[in-house]
This record gives structure tokens, sequence and C-alpha cells, in this order.
């Protein structure tokens, strides 16, 4: 668990048991709330969470709303008015996020938590520091947890599973009745069919992954990899190994997408935007429309669909590297919403 008496700090300095204590069990209700979120719902509630952290600014209000209740249902005094930037839900929704990603178990992946998550993940790492040293920590901290989990759900999410032998029959050979039979039958043999089925899905995937590795060629834009710069090579690797994934990608899939990338001269996002050139529009057809309010969580892909480049902290330069693996971490979760075998 979080350690709500420091975080409490963030937003008063005269923390007692007592205000802890109703904060913690405001963290409890909004942990449980952000576990029922869809998935879709869990990328845009993280990214507008993101962007009132990247830019200091008051939550969403219906976000704002709904942490506003929470709190005062054990905290009667509070009011949001009285809190400037909505400073103290934030901390009170971040501790819960936090929370939520060290007690979840990683197990086959494509819940609202790993959603929850990833988009996260993506949308922390592209801002930059803030100033104030206390919510930066609890940023950080929750960058951490968001991305420990998403990559331990990337690795357990790609263990293949034990495949059992089929089970007793619950019913006489001798039934007269066909459709008791049936369903004695399929109940015998699902745990079985089920395992099969999922270790089919990984074999799936690592062919599929490891055949557009062999080509050499970027299918978005139907050229070859090593013809094209550095940066825009990273990128479109990025974009083009995304498809072929069927969880979210582990490090191994980062590493072996941009084993052959040069870094060169890091580049800010209107930088890399001007450098695609028509490459952009192409890209962009490969893709729907990127929400506003989950932006934060998709801030390259917004650009290449866009051409604008409105992101927080979207003039800090970053190496070709850092964009290919932010091509990859955003095309997977755009790609694994759609429930693709069993993702977001």
């Amino acid at each position: 668990m979080s350690n709500m008496a420091e975080y409490a700090r963030i937003f008063d300095t005269g923390t007692d048991d007592g205000l802890v204590e109703k904060r913690l069990k405001a963290v409890a209700e909004i942990k449980a709330w952000f576990e029922s979120l869809t998935p879709d719902l869990a990328i845009s509630t993280a990214s507008r969470i993101s962007s009132s952290f990247g830019t200091s600014t008051c939550l969403p209000d219906e976000i704002a709303v709904i942490g506003e209740e929470i709190i005062q249902r054990h905290a009667v005094s509070f009011v949001r008015s009285a809190n400037p930037d909505d400073l103290q839900i934030k901390v009170v929704l971040a501790v819960a996020a936090i929370d939520v990603f060290q007690s979840v178990t990683a197990k086959s992946g494509g819940t609202s938590v790993d959603a929850l998550a990833a988009a996260f993940w993506s949308a922390l790492a592209f801002q930059r520091p803030l100033e104030l040293e206390k919510v930066e920590r609890l940023r950080q901290d929750l960058l951490t947890a968001s991305r420990t989990h998403a990559l331990k759900i990337a690795d357990a999410a790609r263990a293949r599973q034990t495949v059992p032998s089929i089970g007793l029959v619950s019913i006489s050979q001798d039934s007269t009745q066909p459709s008791r039979v049936n369903k004695a039958f399929s109940q015998a043999v699902e745990p079985m069919i089920s395992a099969m089925r999922e270790n089919a899905v990984l074999d799936r995937e690592e062919l599929d992954f490891m055949w557009w590795l062999l080509s050499g060629r970027s299918e978005l834009l139907d050229e070859p990899l090593d013809s094209l710069p550095g940066a825009v090579r990273a990128v479109a690797a990025g974009l083009d190994g995304a498809l072929k994934l069927r969880r979210l990608p582990a490090d191994a899939h980062r590493n072996i997408v941009l084993r052959n990338i040069e870094n060169g001269e890091p580049l800010s996002l209107m930088e890399l935007i001007e450098l695609l050139g028509e490459r952009r529009t192409k890209l962009a057809t490969n893709f729907g429309s990127i929400k506003a309010d989950e932006s934060a969580v998709f801030p390259l892909m917004a650009a290449i669909k866009t051409g604008s480049t409105d992101a927080c902290a979207s003039e800090e330069k970053r190496t070709a590297w850092e964009w290919g693996g932010r091509a990859l971490l955003e095309g997977a979760i755009q790609h694994l919403r759609k429930g693709t075998a069993n993702g977001l």
C-alpha cells in the first residue's frame, strides 16, 4: 500500500491520523472505480488525469466530481473549491492508481487495469518534470508503478499454459439425454481446449512478429526499413511491430524492433513530423482519429494523424530509439484496445 501519510503532505502540511485514514478509505473506493472502467474509459481517464498533472491545471469536471463525492463520503468537510488546481483530488486519484497497480496480480492481460497502466505509462513518460518537488515525486511514483505493471503483464500474459488432460465425463455413457451428454462432454474438454487455444494465440503472435521482422519491410509504408532515415525507420518499425502483437509489448519486443536503429541527432516532435514528410499521411491512413481526451496517451500518433504538435512537452528533443519505443507502445495500446486476441 502507498504511503498516504507522506503523499497527504503535498496538500496539507498539518496531516494527522484522522485525515490519512479518511483519505485511505477514499483511495479504496477509487480503486474499485478504476477496476470497474471499460478499457476505453480507462485510457481516457488516465489521459485526462495525466494532463492535469503535466499542465498543473484542474481536472476535467466529470473526473473531479467523482473524486470529490468519494472523498466527501469519508470527509464531509472537504470541498473542491477550497483546493487550488484540484490538488487533493489528484493526489488521492494518483495514490489509488499506484495501489491498484501494486496490488493486482499480473495474469493473462487484457483487463481495464492493464489498459489504465499502459495509458498512464505512455502519458506520464512524455511529460517534462514538474517544478513542485513533492508533486513530481508522486508523478514519478505513478509512472514507475504503471510501467512496472504493464511490463509484468507483458511477460505474464505470454507464459504458455499447461494443457490438462480431458476431464471426467460426469454422466453415464448410456444416458438417453443427448443434451446432457453434450454438456458433460463440453465441460470435460473445455479446460484442455481453452489452454490450447490460448497457447495457439501466443504462437501466432510469435510467428507473425518474426515473419515481419525477417521481411525487413515496413508494411505501413511499403518500403524497406533500411532505406528510411533513422528516426523515420524507428517510428515505422514501432508502429509496424505493434500491429503484430496480441498483448502489450515487453522489453524484448522493443529491443528487437529497434535493434538496428542509430540514434543520430535528437528531434522534437515537430522536427520528427517534418522529417516524416509525405510518409506521415501514409502512416496516418492506417489508424483512426485520436480522441481529444486521449491525446496525452497518444501524442506521437495524434501528431502523425493531424500534422500538428499540441501535446505537452512536444518541444523536448528525443532520440530515434525513444521515438521508436513510443511508437511501439502507442501503437500497441491503440491496436489492442480493439479487442484483438484478448488485447486491451
